[in-house]
């Protein structure tokens, strides 16, 4: 079982910091292999870490070559293994538009891997698309 520190660590500076670095399959790699990942409110679902939720990531990183994911405010349930945090989001696209976002997830984690995500997008317009 994680510590509410390591809990926030794999959060923010294993999953958040090396997406922002454009790190995919270090990003994934915090991700259970059955890993289920709801995005609101766009009614997205992505199945499997190495199916829909890896596609996401590349069509993601691909669109916004430039990512920050800062600002976090944590809420942590210890034992239950849980972490919700509330952050800001800045996206550059290839062509240096900036998209703000302020957004909410949830992570369920399992033997120190997320095994379901679920994101509130500040807007309806998510970043992230449907599986095919």
């Amino acid at each position: 079982m994680l510590s509410k520190d390591e809990l926030i660590d794999l959060v923010e500076k294993r999953y958040f910091n090396v997406m922002d670095e454009g790190r995919l399959d270090e990003t994934l790699e915090c991700l259970a292999a059955d890993c289920v990942w709801n995005i609101y409110p766009a009614g997205i679902v992505l199945k499997g870490r190495d199916d829909d939720i890896r596609a996401a990531f590349e069509d993601a990183m691909a669109r916004y070559p430039k990512m920050w994911h800062g600002n976090f405010e944590w809420t942590v349930d210890e034992a239950a293994q849980r972490v919700a945090a509330v952050f800001d989001v800045r996206l550059t696209d290839t062509n240096g538009n900036e998209t703000e976002l302020s957004n909410a997830k949830l992570f369920r984690i399992e033997d120190g891997k997320f095994k379901r995500l679920d994101l509130y997008f500040s807007s309806s317009d998510s970043v992230v698309n449907a599986p095919d």
